[in-house]
């Protein structure tokens, strides 16, 4: 058996779930190191097995509107120090995704609605709506390897917000 085979073979085992495993969906965070990059540094998230409902996993945090708005404002602030905000809510509203987006250099950076799939321990109740959360996601598990946020910016995320991220099956808006 070939290298390449032998290494796919040991991806697809780690992946292996059982009967009673896919109908339970696990929020669980867990990071190796790429394969794919050349910085031996590089670490990516795991990808959760395939969502029993057949949606796409999205990987973020639990956020209510004004902390976005208030990360958002702050990210302004450090890419464009000498530029005033304009005293507008709504360009605030507007634009916080992609202020946040640039300073910390995510290549995503969107809101959705995910499906509650554990506990609400660590969600603010301003998120949750009918079983569904308000989320800021950083990554899908349909993206390619190089989208995926870097250790630091989660974490630096995590900071701020002070709650843990997690994968959550995406709620489609239609």
């Amino acid at each position: 058996m070939s290298s390449a085979a032998s290494q796919m073979e040991q991806n697809l085992g780690r992946l292996q779930i059982s009967e009673s495993d896919s109908q339970k969906t696990s929020t669980a965070v867990q990071w190796v190191r790429s394969e794919y990059s050349s910085d031996v540094s590089q670490y990516v998230l795991v990808k959760p097995p395939w969502a029993p409902c057949g949606n796409r996993w999205l990987f973020g945090f639990p956020i209510v509107k004004k902390e976005l708005w208030n990360m958002g404002t702050i990210a302004f602030r450090q890419i464009w120090p000498d530029k005033t905000l304009p005293d507008n809510n709504a360009y605030i509203a507007m634009n916080s995704l992609t202020f946040l987006q640039v300073y910390l250099g995510l290549d995503v950076c969107t809101m959705a609605y995910g499906k509650v799939v554990e506990d609400l321990e660590n969600i603010p109740s301003e998120c949750v709506t009918s079983g569904e959360v308000l989320l800021l996601v950083l990554w899908r598990d349909t993206e390619r390897e190089a989208a995926c946020p870097t250790q630091s910016q989660v974490h630096s995320l995590e900071t701020k917000l002070k709650r843990p991220p997690g994968w959550w099956v995406e709620v489609p808006q239609f």
